[in-house]
């Protein structure tokens, strides 16, 4: 199974491209991706037919324009830094196998770093979505993607699996159920994201076999002091959930309701005081905070929360369960991190490892730089809030 064939467009087409590429260079000035190269050991020798510093810029065209192909990318992108003072001027097109070996010796590194110097400021206080009264909210958000079938993405990555029924053995008469790769290989994508604004201003790439909570280990040194994570996908686990909070940040993350916890005070505001036991089940002294929604169906279990925000006076738990809900009920960020392709296939066009981690650093760039319109939400009704002060 290979990748979708790109299409290659005359340049004398591309008014709107050349454009768009030619903002690149504004949005990621040279000096900045030359530091970011030579902090991350990839700044080269005069001579080559692609430096490094091009290359980055490559790698952010190919998220700019798509589905188009190699050779169409390099073509409008050598267009639009002939303008630049520092183009060396005659040189010739590269190959695609020049690209690609060029992309090798680039490497991921350069792309994460420029993804962590260009991060935006935090929302201003009247973003009122992304603060809860003096704290940062912030959200855990996850996404996989299909990447092209190549030996190194299927070896690094994994493809999902699928379970299918053998036919009877002739034996035993027996059906057995197998479980086998299906589809292209994927990776996986952790990230934090601001509420209010769905600016994701940390991220990591791993393979899809890699639990969520492995990955997200890598983005936690970036909750710091001041900030609220919100989790819907939490966990009890003690060791992560000291690594989330090691920086100071606090924590609400969802849980399972029917996770038994030692409770040790039930507090005026309908939240429960738990403890660690012997069991393994409550991962600090935490808040917890059962509720329903008037809107879930008639059998549903109710919804659980763990904080770390003990005081109740300072964080009510009928506020906390609002702005959960309240977030719960926007679209992941990383939905709409790739951009619309027609046709079946991975948006993301690298055969190696490295290359599909730049892409998608890439991609995160874009983002920052030229952030998609946020559009006005359709209104809807806020469910109503019950707290349960006593579940269990």
């Amino acid at each position: 199974m290979s990748a979708p064939r790109q299409r290659d467009v005359p340049t004398d087409q591309r008014p709107a491209e050349r454009a768009a590429l030619g903002a690149l260079t504004r949005a990621f000035p040279p000096e900045l991706v030359d530091q970011v190269l030579l902090d991350s050991g990839r700044i080269e020798q005069g001579g080559r037919l692609l430096p490094a510093r091009v290359v980055v810029y490559f790698v952010l065209a190919t998220g700019l324009l798509g589905g188009h192909g190699h050779p169409d990318t390099a073509r409008l992108l050598i267009d639009g830094l002939t303008r630049e003072p520092w183009w060396p001027q005659g040189r010739s097109l590269p190959t695609g196998p020049a690209i690609d070996r060029a992309r090798q010796r680039l490497g991921p590194e350069p792309l994460r770093r420029l993804f962590a110097r260009t991060r935006p400021a935090p929302a201003a206080r009247s973003t009122s979505a992304a603060w809860f009264r003096d704290l940062r909210l912030v959200a855990l958000d996850g996404a996989i993607f299909d990447v092209p079938a190549s030996a190194p993405n299927a070896d690094f990555f994994g493809h999902p699996v699928g379970t299918t029924a053998r036919p009877p053995s002739r034996t035993t008469g027996r059906t057995t159920a197998v479980q086998d790769q299906i589809g292209f290989p994927q990776a996986r994508v952790s990230a934090l994201v601001e509420c209010g604004t769905d600016t994701v201003f940390t991220a990591d790439v791993g393979p899809l076999p890699d639990h969520e909570s492995a990955l997200e280990a890598a983005i936690y040194p970036a909750l710091t002091r001041g900030t609220l994570a919100l989790a819907d996908r939490g966990t009890t686990d003690p060791a992560t959930w000291h690594a989330a909070r090691a920086g100071g940040a606090d924590l609400l993350w969802q849980v399972p309701s029917s996770l038994r916890l030692p409770i040790t005070a039930r507090l005026d505001d309908g939240s429960q005081l738990a403890e660690p036991g012997r069991e393994r089940a409550c991962p600090a002294q935490v808040r917890v905070i059962d509720y329903r929604l008037d809107t879930d169906p008639r059998h549903a279990p109710p919804h659980r929360l763990l904080t770390s925000l003990l005081d109740p006076a300072a964080a009510p738990a009928a506020e906390l369960a609002a702005r959960f809900v309240q977030q719960s009920r926007t679209d992941a960020a990383l939905d709409h991190l790739t951009p619309a392709q027609p046709g079946p296939g991975p948006v993301l066009r690298s055969h190696h490892p490295d290359g599909i981690a730049q892409e998608i650093f890439a991609l995160l760039l874009l983002r920052h730089a030229f952030p998609p319109a946020r559009t006005t939400p359709a209104v809807r009704r806020h469910p109503t809030i019950h707290l349960i002060p006593a579940l269990h």
